[in-house]
C-alpha cells in the first residue's frame, strides 16, 4: 500500500512536469522575454500543482496487514469490555471497563478495585469510558473520567468528572467526585467520544463530545453534540477560543438517532432541552463537524490529532486547528450504513478533510505517540489501536501537518486502547468479554 502511495506520487510530480511544460509553451512561446519566462512560469506553476497534490488526502484503508510481528505479545489479565489505561508514575495502571468498574492494575495483572466511583448506563457504547491522569497529578492527585450518566427524562448523557486518587495498602477510591461538565441533553444514541488531552502547559483539557448517532447537532453551534471542546481544569469555558464570551440558545431541539444523514435533516423534535443557566457551548467551543471522535492527543510538536469513526467508510485522522469544520454528517469519503450517499469532501472546499482516511473502515479504538527506549525506531509516531481489522497501525509525520501510515500489523484482536509504559513497553486492551490487558515488547 505505501509503495503504492510513493509510486503515485512519483506519477503526480512526472504528470506535473508534462503539464506544467505544455501550460509554459502556451503563455511564453510568444513572450518577449523567452527562455526567462519559461523557467519563472515553469517553476511557478509546478510548485503550485505538486504542493496541491502532496496535500491531497489519501485512503489508508486498503494497507495489507503484515502478519509477521516484529514484537512479542504477552497477555497479563483479562477485564470485562475494558475501554482506557491511564498509567501512574509508579508503572500501575488505571483500566475502565465500559460495564462500571474502574481498577488499579499493577504490571503482574494484579487488580484492585477503586471504590466510589459513579454511577454509569452501560450499554452499546455507553459506559465507563476514559480515565485520565491530572497534568498536575504529582501534586494534586487528580484523575478525569468520562462517562455516559444517566438521568431524566432518561437515555444518558457524556459526563466529565474530577476526584482524587486515593491508594493505601490493599484498597483504592475516589475522593470528591464532583461532575465539572456534562451534556445536559441526555437521550438516545451512542458514540460519545469521551476522549481527554490536556495542554502542553497544564491549564486546558480538551474533551471530544459525540454526536450520539443523531448527525446534525454536529453543524448546530448551540449543541456540543459533534465537538471538540477546550475547557479550563475545572470544566469552564477556556479564554482564548475562537468564539470566547459568546452565549448560545437557551433551548435546543432534540432528536432521536436516524437512518441516515438525509433523514437526521428532517427527523422529528422528541422534545426540547433548555439549558439550566448560559449556554455555554459555543463559547466552549474548539472545533465542530465530528461523529465518535475516540483518539485524542498532542504530538511531540504540539499539535493536536483526531481520531474518529466513519460510517460505512471513512474513518479519519484529523489535524485539529481552532475554529475549523470537519464536515460531519454534510460530507464524508463513505455512504450511510444503508446505502444513502453522502456528498463527498471534495464538494465542499470550506470545510476541512481528513489528513488519512480509512475505506474499508479500521474501527479505530484510540490514538497515541510513542516515546520510550524499547522501540528507537517508533519515536514520534503515532498508534493505532483498531477494533474491525484487529491490528496495530503505525503512523509517521513529516512535521509539517501531514501524516502517512508506515506498518499494519495483524494482532488478532479487537484493540480498544493502546498506551506506553514507563519502561516504553506498549499495552493494550482488548474490547471483548473476557477481554486481555496485552503488554508489547520487542522480539
Amino acid at each position: 500500500m505505501i509503495q503504492n502511495m510513493r509510486a503515485r506520487r512519483v506519477w503526480v510530480a512526472r504528470m506535473a512536469r508534462s503539464l506544467v511544460d505544455c501550460v509554459v509553451f502556451a503563455i511564453a512561446e510568444n513572450s518577449d522575454e523567452g527562455n526567462t519566462m519559461k523557467m519563472f512560469v515553469r517553476g511557478t506553476l509546478f510548485l503550485t500543482f505538486v504542493s496541491t497534490a502532496a496535500q491531497a488526502q489519501f485512503n489508508a484503508g486498503t494497507q495489507t496487514s503484515e502478519t509477521n510481528l516484529p514484537f512479542t505479545v504477552t497477555q497479563v489479565a483479562t477485564f470485562n469490555l475494558p475501554w482506557r489505561i491511564a498509567f501512574l508514575p509508579d508503572g500501575r495502571m488505571l483500566i475502565t471497563e465500559k460495564v462500571g468498574p474502574l481498577w488499579l492494575v499493577t504490571q503482574q495483572g494484579a487488580k484492585t478495585p477503586v471504590a466510589n466511583v459513579p454511577a454509569v448506563l452501560s450499554g452499546g457504547q455507553g459506559g465507563m469510558l476514559g480515565v485520565y491522569l491530572s497534568p498536575n497529578y504529582a501534586t494534586d492527585r487528580n484523575v478525569y473520567l468520562t462517562y455516559s450518566e444517566p438521568g431524566e427524562p432518561g437515555g444518558s448523557s457524556l459526563a466529565l468528572a474530577r476526584a482524587q486518587l486515593s491508594i493505601a495498602d490493599s484498597t483504592a477510591s475516589l475522593e470528591g467526585l464532583q461532575v465539572i461538565w456534562r451534556d445536559g441533553e441526555r437521550g438516545r444514541g451512542g458514540q460519545l467520544g469521551a476522549a481527554v488531552a490536556f495542554s502542553s502547559d497544564k491549564q486546558f483539557l480538551f474533551l471530544t463530545v459525540g454526536d450520539r448517532q443523531r448527525m446534525t447537532p454536529a453543524q448546530d453551534p448551540d449543541q456540543p453534540l459533534g465537538k471538540i471542546l477546550r475547557l479550563t481544569l475545572d470544566g469552564k469555558p477556556a479564554p482564548g477560543n475562537p468564539q470566547a464570551g459568546k452565549i448560545g440558545a437557551a433551548s435546543v431541539p432534540v432528536i432521536d438517532p436516524p437512518r441516515n444523514t438525509e433523514l437526521a435533516k428532517t427527523a422529528p423534535v422528541v422534545r426540547t432541552y433548555t439549558f439550566p443557566g448560559p449556554n455555554l457551548t459555543p463559547s466552549e467551543t474548539w472545533t465542530s463537524g465530528h461523529r465518535t471522535p475516540y483518539g485524542l492527543v498532542f504530538a511531540p510538536d504540539g499539535r493536536l490529532w483526531e481520531l474518529e469513526h466513519g460510517p460505512k467508510g471513512s474513518d479519519e485522522l484529523n489535524l485539529i486547528e481552532p475554529g475549523k469544520n470537519y464536515g460531519w454528517p454534510l460530507v464524508s469519503y463513505a455512504t450511510n450504513y444503508d446505502g444513502v450517499p453522502i456528498p463527498s469532501p471534495e464538494t465542499r472546499p470550506d470545510l476541512t478533510k481528513p489528513v488519512i482516511y480509512w475505506t474499508p473502515v479500521i474501527a479505530p479504538g484510540n490514538l497515541t505517540f510513542y516515546s520510550g527506549a524499547m522501540f528507537p525506531a517508533w519515536q514520534g509516531s503515532a498508534l493505532i489501536g483498531s477494533l474491525a481489522s484487529k491490528t496495530l497501525i503505525r503512523i509517521t509525520f513529516d512535521g509539517k501537518g501531514g501524516a502517512t501510515p508506515a506498518e499494519r500489523w495483524d494482532v488478532g484482536h479487537r484493540i480498544r486502547d493502546v498506551a506506553v509504559g514507563p519502561d516504553g513497553a506498549l499495552w493494550m486492551i482488548e474490547d471483548k468479554n473476557p477481554g486481555g490487558l496485552f503488554r508489547v515488547t520487542p522480539k
